[in-house]
């Protein structure tokens, strides 16, 4: 009986990981249309969906929702190729697997702000290694800029473009996952995709009161923060 149990419940955490995979996909495709910062850096939230995920389906999910998301881009509207499926599996992973197991082991308000606070960190501090070591190689196969001054260019927009540019991005998809989380998450239960544990912790009743509003004033704050950032650089 408990392995039949078991067995269900896996295989509604695979429908909620195929189902995540698949929103953070249409929401990259939507984001496409904006135009990139600096001619290939692209703005869009699915690293939002795919942190909401590892929420409710443990920090595993967002390895596996990340790699899907990236390789499904690469083979479908990506012009980057090979050199943007590892940026955007990066930034993706980073963003979600640091804001996941932080909030599984403090499952409140302070937990959520914690998670997404060093989210935000840890995707800014590794994109900007990687901008360092991984842009130039880009600039260098697909714009056919040679080496050093790739290299260059990349170290004269580190401070000016890509800083404030990757800060921005991980502070919109906190944001954005602040204010869509608990929406989500109570879809999942309805739709009996997800069990309270996953969703939020035992007990915890679908009701808006105080902490819900901290997480929206504080998503709402800083979603305008991201916004006014990405427009003084564009």
């Amino acid at each position: 009986m408990k392995m039949s149990i078991s067995k269900k419940q896996d295989t509604k955490k695979y429908i909620g990981i195929a189902i995540f995979s698949a929103l953070a996909f249409v929401v990259a495709l939507v984001c496409n249309v904006i135009p990139p910062v600096a001619g290939f850096l692209s703005l869009d939230v699915k690293d939002a969906v795919i942190a909401i995920a590892s929420f409710v389906y443990g920090p595993i999910s967002a390895l596996i929702i990340s790699f899907i998301a990236a390789f499904i881009e690469l083979i479908s509207f990506s012009t980057t190729g090979w050199y943007g499926f590892v940026m955007n599996f990066a930034s993706s992973a980073v963003f979600s697997l640091t804001a996941s197991l932080i909030y599984k082991k403090i499952r409140n308000i302070n937990g959520a702000l914690i998670a997404f606070f060093a989210a935000i960190v840890a995707t800014t501090g590794i994109m900007l290694l990687l901008n360092i070591f991984v842009t130039p190689i880009y600039l260098t196969a697909y714009v056919g800029m040679p080496k050093e001054v790739a290299s260059g260019q990349v170290m004269e927009m580190l401070p000016k473009v890509l800083l404030p540019f990757n800060f921005a991005k991980a502070l919109l998809n906190s944001s954005v996952a602040m204010l869509h989380y608990k929406p989500l998450s109570r879809a999942l239960k309805k739709a009996r995709l997800a069990t309270m544990e996953q969703g939020g912790r035992s007990g915890e009743t679908a009701t808006f009161n105080k902490n819900t509003l901290v997480i929206l004033i504080t998503g709402a704050v800083a979603l305008v923060i991201s916004v006014v950032i990405m427009v003084i650089i564009s």
